[in-house]
């Protein structure tokens, strides 16, 4: 999601599809999504964005299809993302649910922030928080030789 959006605003709850969770799933189910975990990322982000919560880019609900895998979609979305959000000076955010994700998103220069718990039957499940803070061209360069073992 580009600057200036959110998941609370009812036009972007309209285009993703998100409205159809509300007859699609039980009353628990939606009481769970609307009162607890979509506050909680809500709130947990601005708590770790602070001021610049509305200025940065939220990489929300990244992933492909088993089909899509290995195919390098996410990369080029992801590159495509941090690319822009370099251009503009500004973070970019995400949090991760899967604990294969936090080494792959640290390849583009996510650091952990926070892990959240969401207490779900008989455990709780991880929720990696991770920015990206802008990167300049300089340190764009530094960054890509130390990653491929260019010396000077």
């Amino acid at each position: 999601m580009p600057p200036g959006q959110n998941m609370d605003d009812p036009l972007t709850t309209l285009r993703s599809g998100m409205w159809r969770l509300n007859y699609r799933l039980s009353p628990e189910g939606r009481r769970r999504l609307f009162t607890e975990f979509l506050p909680l990322l809500h709130d947990t982000k601005h708590a770790i964005l602070k001021e610049r919560d509305d200025e940065s880019w939220y990489l929300v609900y990244v992933g492909t299809k088993p089909s899509g895998r290995g195919k390098g979609y996410c990369r080029k979305l992801i590159e495509h993302v941090t690319r822009q959000a370099d251009k503009e000076g500004r973070a970019c955010y995400l949090e991760s649910s899967n604990e294969m994700n936090p080494p792959i998103y640290r390849k583009f220069g996510f650091e952990d922030r926070r892990t959240v718990y969401l207490h779900r039957a008989e455990k709780n499940i991880p929720l990696d928080i991770m920015v990206r803070e802008p990167v300049s061209g300089e340190k764009k360069t530094m960054t890509v030789k130390e990653k491929s073992g260019v010396r000077n």
